[in-house]
């Protein structure tokens, strides 16, 4: 009986994904987003740096390759399965944690969606991606 391991090469993909999906969707949402925290353009502009985005890309390689190992074990097999398994997960381990932490500083929900539908979105494509881009030992 062939075993599931990890595929890296999926892993890897789906870093570079969750690295594409959240900038897009901040940039869509870039004036509402910095509005809803009360932001200026220029606080906006100056607090660019390196920092978020490594932070980001590490964040994603642990959430990916650790969803990848969960996946052999449960196991998801099929795009659907992972997909509807990244989307449970990205839901209710970060969408509904936002929310919570966001109630409790009183900021909008609608800051929590913004903030979290690009996980929520980076976790379905991540759990999609790793349904059916399976290696075996």
């Amino acid at each position: 009986m062939r075993r599931q391991s990890v595929n890296l090469w999926a892993v890897l993909v789906c870093v570079v994904i969750g690295q594409l999906v959240p900038a897009l969707w901040h940039a869509s949402f870039s004036e509402l987003w910095a509005q809803l925290n009360g932001f200026t353009a220029e606080q906006v502009k100056a607090a660019h740096g390196p920092a978020p985005y490594l932070a980001r890309i590490v964040s994603t390689s642990f959430m990916a390759y650790t969803m990848a190992w969960v996946f052999t074990k449960i196991p998801v097999k099929t795009l659907l399965n992972g997909f509807l398994t990244g989307l449970l997960f990205g839901t209710v381990f970060v969408l509904f944690e936002i929310i919570v932490k966001d109630m409790s500083s009183l900021r909008p929900l609608l800051l929590s969606f913004i903030d979290g539908g690009a996980s929520v979105i980076v976790y379905a494509i991540t759990g999609s991606i790793l349904g059916i881009w399976r290696t075996y030992d």
